[in-house]
């Protein structure tokens, strides 16, 4: 749950600390103090989109600081230990600070216990924190895909819808993948036949490994035989056959320093290295007699190693790659060849999957849809004795299950069924889908009797409802009072509300407050004793005129509400 709220420089918040406890807290304050103000905060730190007009007149930067206590075995526990951002627990709690930073220059920052994160990771965690209900979340309620996804809560078919998504989205990537097959056929019989006679033609010619590079050097040593004979032929008369040659003269360095050699032990490994130069010298010289004697004209030879050079330069030309590359190219061809030949057997493969998914999915979809129709006239009853109560007393609420041809042969991501949601408030008059009839009042109180009946099985700690007694008064509003109050006794709820009928339901009360200068509004929050929630109480019932009637009314209000 939300222990502490710290928002600065945001709207009309100059400085705001509010700690939050279990149960209902009611949120209540004149028109136009600021009551919106706080929901927005709140959404800052679920994620919502930073909107700079939210910063207060004058300043550069806005914060909203939330404290959390949660639940060490909670779905949003498990997901900060996920992320790698959880703290140790506290017992059988987990401490966790989530924190927004806004800046005038349209920056925005976001930390999870200290630590920077992308506004996705902040909408990662708020999904598990918070539950807002306000006009704009009672308008989802009228889509198609959130009423369905709301019977699959009350259902307990959250396992079976993803599997059937995970389904869905292989079997429409298998579909692809036949249809790309099927379209690219005949050019890949094309490449295939090209593939063939280009590797044909090209074992007929039978390149080996590194022969371009191979060849070419040993054409360049044929071409200059004379010269390299000649240079052969001089370095070993200059290492080891004409007078004065360095053999001899390591030699004789050697002799001479050997005659010396008791009169300065440091001679010792000078002469060793001259002997070692001078057996190095000679074994120099027999690989070079070596490479002479076998180095004779082989006019053959050069004519084989030109001609077998000019075949390659021809294939590489053909293949319009550089002979120094023509390697890599054949490779690449072989590889592509085997890919091609491959397909075939790959698409058996896709072909006997699809099948199978198929199979599996209208296997699931059948149970799943079987499930729905069950879950859905139970919750159609139970959600017409709720409305009943907050106010419809002749209300009727159907939910429609249909299967269209269409949507079970596109094997969609929820299934293959849709789902209408259909409410008549008033006696006589027949049942509609709710974006045709309902008013905003009649939507507020759909979404709580929902929120009422699938609340023991939601993970999230905290439900906040705005604008949830619009169009109701009286006794209606008590009734939705002592619905967010029992909603309060297992959940921490905040409630926005402008009626004392709902307000005197909850565990507590905080005042929203607006101080307006001659040059600047703020707006602030105090969390109400007793007294002082009599007062309050007593204010929203009589205006600004507060009597000892309308006192003695809060406090009849506050006694049957406890």
């Amino acid at each position: 749950m939300l222990t502490t709220l710290s928002i600065r420089q945001i709207a009309l918040i100059d400085q705001l600390e509010l700690d939050f406890a279990a149960g209902m807290t009611a949120l209540t304050g004149e028109t136009g103090a600021g009551k919106s103000i706080l929901i927005d905060a709140i959404g800052l730190l679920l994620g919502d989109r930073a909107n700079m007009n939210l910063l207060r007149a004058g300043c550069d930067q806005g914060e909203v600081t939330g404290e959390f206590l949660l639940p060490a075995d909670s779905p949003a526990a498990r997901w900060l230990e996920e992320q790698e951002l959880g703290e140790e627990p506290e017992g059988d709690s987990l401490p966790l600070i989530v924190r927004r930073l806004l800046s005038r220059d349209g920056r925005s920052k976001a930390w999870i216990n200290g630590r920077p994160v992308p506004g996705q990771t902040l909408k990662g965690i708020g999904r598990h924190l918070i539950d807002i209900h306000g006009q704009h979340q009672n308008q989802r309620l009228m889509q198609a895909k959130t009423q369905l996804a709301l019977l699959d809560h009350f259902c307990d078919l959250k396992r079976q819808v993803d599997e059937l998504g995970r389904l869905s989205r292989q079997i429409h990537a298998d579909e692809q993948q036949l249809a790309n097959h099927q379209a690219e056929q005949a050019s890949r019989a094309d490449r295939l036949a090209f593939l063939e006679f280009q590797l044909e033609e090209i074992e007929r010619v039978d390149p080996q490994p590194d022969e371009f590079n191979q060849l070419h050097a040993e054409l360049k040593r044929l071409t200059r035989l004379d010269e390299w004979r000649q240079v052969l032929a001089e370095q070993m008369a200059a290492l080891f056959d004409e007078d004065g040659n360095a053999h001899d003269r390591v030699g004789a360095a050697e002799q001479a320093l050997s005659r010396i050699a008791d009169l300065d032990e440091a001679l010792g490994p000078v002469i060793e290295t001259l002997q070692s130069a001078e057996i190095q010298i000679a074994e120099a010289v027999d690989t070079l007699r070596d490479r002479l004697e076998s180095a004779e004209a082989d006019p053959e030879r050069l004519a084989t190693v030109e001609a077998r050079l000019d075949t390659l330069h021809e294939l590489a030309r053909k293949h319009r790659v550089a002979p120094e590359a023509f390697e890599q190219h054949v490779h690449d061809l072989r590889e592509e060849h085997e890919q091609l030949e491959q397909a075939g057997s790959t698409l058996g493969e896709v072909e006997s999957r699809l099948a199978e998914n198929r199979a599996t999915y209208d296997r699931l979809a059948a149970e799943v849809s079987t499930k729905r129709a069950t879950g859905a006239k139970k919750l159609a009853e139970r959600l017409k004795a709720s409305i009943r109560e907050l106010g419809m007393p002749n209300g009727e609420f159907e939910v429609r299950l249909t299967q269209p041809e269409t949507l079970a042969e596109r094997r969609g991501e929820r299934g293959i069924d849709e789902v209408v949601f259909l409410i008549s408030a008033n006696r006589g008059q027949p049942v509609a889908p709710l974006d045709q009839i309902a008013s905003g009042g009649e939507l507020a109180r759909v979404s709580l009797a929902l929120k009422t009946l699938t609340a023991g099985d939601d993970p999230v700690g905290t439900f906040i409802f705005d604008e949830v007694d619009t169009g109701i008064g009286g006794a209606t509003a008590a009734i939705v009072g002592a619905h967010l109050r029992a909603l309060g006794d297992s959940r921490q709820v905040l409630c926005v509300t402008h009626l004392p009928q709902v307000a005197a339901h909850g565990h507590h009360q905080a005042r929203i407050e607006k101080d307006e200068q001659a040059d600047s509004t703020r707006t602030w929050v105090r969390a109400l004793d007793p007294n002082e929630r009599v007062e309050e109480l007593a204010r929203m019932l009589g205006g600004r005129e507060v009597t000892e009637q309308t006192r003695a009314h809060a406090r009849e209000l506050l006694d049957s509400s406890a």
